[in-house]
């Protein structure tokens, strides 16, 4: 198993990339399971390994703005990313509290009140 600070020294170091989340995905119980049983299929899996890299690409400024799903995931605002949510990412919205939690620097959140501030 991928060791914790893995993903955040490549996050620091610019280098992460979304087969690096993709794998890190793959390792997770939850994703596992609902592979398995056939509720996610692969592009479900590219799909929310590209959200979750939108995420850090917006940290490091690459992408000017999230989606209302996205930036729901980053303040912190659990109604409207449930809202917001599509089908793959519903089924595993605490993936990203996961990622943001044990993968992102948490000066995020310091980006993230600028969303909400505008």
């Amino acid at each position: 198993m991928r060791k914790l600070p893995e993903l955040l020294d490549k996050w620091l170091d610019k280098t992460l990339t979304r087969d690096d989340i993709k794998e890190w995905l793959r390792e997770q119980g939850q994703i596992r399971f609902l592979l398995g049983k056939g509720v996610l299929t692969e592009d479900d899996l590219d799909h929310i390994a590209e959200c979750m890299h939108q995420i850090y690409r917006w940290y490091h400024d690459e992408v000017p703005c999230l989606g209302h799903f996205l930036t729901a995931v980053v303040t912190n605002n659990f109604m409207d990313a449930c809202g917001y949510a599509d089908k793959a990412n519903s089924l595993v919205l605490p993936l990203y509290a996961t990622f943001l939690y044990s993968h992102a620097p948490a000066n995020y959140r310091e980006k993230a009140k600028k969303l909400v501030s505008v």
